[in-house]
């Protein structure tokens, strides 16, 4: 029986179909192996297509913009073990810790970090962004960057750098609703640069302009151009094929043009696109235009005319946009997925008063057999060395716990300004649960996401197969055979926390 997953998002004409359309690129990557539905506040007719034409079940909602009201009218379809996906910036802390009191699992996908997050995973896939950027509690798991892109199948597919020719062909989309018409505004200031021979125009069935459009469309004759009503991610990568030059806002259509591999210019109309318009401009991938609202047709004119007069600049950008989008993120999603819907524990930072739990643990005979220094540890060496080290920044305690609240073990990674080790103990409670590889690979994985240039070390009796093994599979590599204090051991690293 596959897992059930709920997304929760909204789209329409006032606030655009971004969350829609990446939440159901998302929802594309995970339907094999998951059962899928998503919850929105009053579907409209477009919404409800896009949504049914890949056979996901909706659960529809009353309109409000009361989001404790909105938690209230969806919590009756919210079960324990239930992966809750939420997509939009009223799914505050509040919001989050109400969802994980009915036992549900949680991914927020954000692009503000505006708020404290409580989730298990966030995914926020502008370049750029550290955890460090977000407040949040001890666990969370940060899924950053166009490593984790939301795009859908056909922009996952590998792509030949192409040889830009002349600027003649140019895509236009300003998101689906585009309420403020930059559409209009754009089209307008390229009609009077004369190579450009064609303009394509992205628009969605929401947009309340279309009728002005289509009127411009068919007055203009030194110019073809062309509207694209709805058309799917099949039709979107052809159309940006056979386009010279894109021109959209730093959303996820931005990143699909980089997996395309095309010229491209952007900017931002609403704020949370800016973290990913950073991102891009800092990966040398695009032209920066800066607010979409403000730039005059005079200065998009100018952009233009510089690619056309410049056109190396558009190839810096086609050999950039390969190295960012690798067309591995639907794997890396799925890993994501797959591992928290097995996940059995979560963990938090160790405290003073863990002193004697970890003193039980430290002496556990286990424990004392497979450490290269198995003498006994007396009760005040130990915590006289716990209470040094608790607040050491250089030391990392990872304290794990059931669903129930039971220590179940612990990681510790500490650095010692040559190499950064790690080390762990299961509760004798707890073993032969296969909890270790969960363990390590949480805690080294949080670990590198906050210190990604570094690399953790793991030392491993030779004879200690059970460990070794934890640590091969939670994905540390063998780096050699050494001697630690007379005793033939492993050396393991792991410093790549995208595999």
């Amino acid at each position: 029986m596959k897992q059930d997953i709920i997304i929760r998002a909204d789209g329409g004409t006032s606030i655009g179909m971004g969350h829609i359309v990446r939440c159901l690129a998302l929802a594309d990557m995970l339907k094999e192996h998951f059962s899928i539905s998503f919850a929105v506040q009053e579907p409209g007719n477009p919404v409800i297509e896009m949504i049914r034409e890949r056979a996901i079940e909706i659960i529809a909602l009353p309109q409000t913009s009361d989001f404790e009201e909105d938690f209230l009218n969806f919590q009756p379809y919210l079960r324990p073990g239930v992966i809750v996906i939420l997509d939009g910036y009223g799914f505050t802390a509040r919001y989050q810790n109400g969802i994980k009191r009915k036992g549900c699992k949680l991914v927020y996908i954000d692009d503000l970090h505006s708020w404290r997050q409580v989730a298990d995973v966030v995914i926020n896939h502008a370049e750029g962004i550290s955890p460090l950027d977000y407040e949040a509690e001890d666990d969370v798991r940060f899924c950053l960057g166009s490593k984790y892109a939301m795009l859908r199948k056909p922009f996952l597919a590998d792509t030949e750098s192409r040889k830009p020719g002349p600027l003649r062909s140019i895509f236009i989309s300003m998101g689906a609703a585009d309420k403020d018409n930059l559409t209009w505004k754009f089209t307008e200031a390229l009609l009077d640069i004369r190579q450009i021979e064609e303009i394509h125009l992205m628009l969605g069935a929401v947009n309340p302009h279309l009728q002005q459009i289509r009127h411009l469309a068919m007055t203009v004759t030194e110019v073809k151009i062309s509207i694209h009503i709805n058309i799917d991610a099949a039709g979107l990568r052809q159309l940006l094929e056979r386009s010279d030059l894109a021109i959209c806002p730093a959303s996820t259509i931005a990143l699909e043009a980089c997996a395309v591999g095309i010229g491209l210019l952007s900017g931002f109309s609403a704020d949370n696109q800016k973290s990913i318009l950073n991102g891009l401009k800092s990966a040398q991938v695009l032209k920066d235009l800066g607010d979409l609202q403000k730039i005059s047709t005079s200065g998009i004119k100018l952009h233009v005319e510089s690619l056309i007069k410049e056109p190396h600049q558009i190839s810096g950008m086609i050999q950039n946009q390969k190295k960012l989008i690798d067309g591995r993120s639907a794997d890396r999603l799925r890993s994501v997925f797959e591992e928290l819907k097995n996940e059995k524990l979560h963990f938090r930072f160790a405290e003073e008063k863990d002193a004697m739990l970890y003193f039980k643990w430290t002496n556990d005979p286990v424990v004392r057999a497979n450490s290269f220094q198995q003498h006994n540890i007396s009760l005040e060496h130990h915590l006289r060395w716990f209470h040094e080290h608790i607040h050491d920044p250089d030391y990392y305690f990872y304290l794990f716990l059931d669903k129930e609240g039971s220590p179940a073990g612990q990681v510790r990674i500490s650095r010692d300004g040559v190499e950064t080790t790690i080390g762990i103990s299961v509760d004798e409670n707890f073993r032969g649960q296969s909890l270790a590889p969960e363990m390590i690979r949480k805690a080294s994985r949080h670990y590198l996401a906050h210190h990604p240039e570094e690399k953790v070390s793991a030392y491993i009796k030779i004879e200690n197969t059970a460990s070794y093994k934890s640590f091969i599979k939670a994905g540390f590599i063998t780096a050699a055979i050494t001697d630690i204090s007379g005793c033939k051991s492993y050396k393991l690293e792991r410093k790549d926390i995208y595999e």
